[in-house]
């Protein structure tokens, strides 16, 4: 399924990302989950909250900039092998990911994914979960 992931810009300093998770706080905004990357002096932040409008009005007060970004979240077994298995069928379906990262939920396993042609993404995983479900029901 497709959701929004907050990315926030930050500048390669002490502190600079515990005064974005110390801003959500204050908000009442819950982190599910979160992957820095170093780029060029400076960090990107991305994020998955519970409450993505809350979180954008909480950066608009605090006049900090958030691109908004739709990503793909499957749900995937916190079994040995299940990511691989997802990763083969894009490779075997010519999808090429951005970004991949990944967080346990409520019990579940999540894989957040970004590529550079959404919509392709998103029918190939689509038909990945019909695949997984009917390979299942018949057990």
């Amino acid at each position: 399924m497709i959701i929004k992931q907050l990315s926030i810009k930050l500048q390669d300093q002490t502190g600079a990302t515990w005064q974005v998770f110390q801003l959500l706080a204050n908000a009442g905004v819950n982190i599910l989950s979160y992957s820095i990357n170093d780029y060029h002096g400076h960090g990107i932040l991305r994020l998955i909250v519970d409450d993505v409008h809350l979180a954008q009005e909480a950066f608009a007060a605090a006049g900090l900039q958030v691109e908004l970004t739709d990503v793909y979240c499957l749900n995937v077994p916190n079994e040995r092998g299940s990511m691989s298995k997802v990763l083969r069928w894009l490779n075997d379906n010519s999808v090429n990911l951005d970004f991949l990262y990944a967080f346990q939920y409520k019990g579940l396993s999540q894989a957040i994914m970004r590529a550079a042609d959404m919509e392709r993404l998103t029918t190939v995983m689509h038909r990945y979960e019909l695949n997984e479900l009917n390979s299942n029901a018949g057990l």
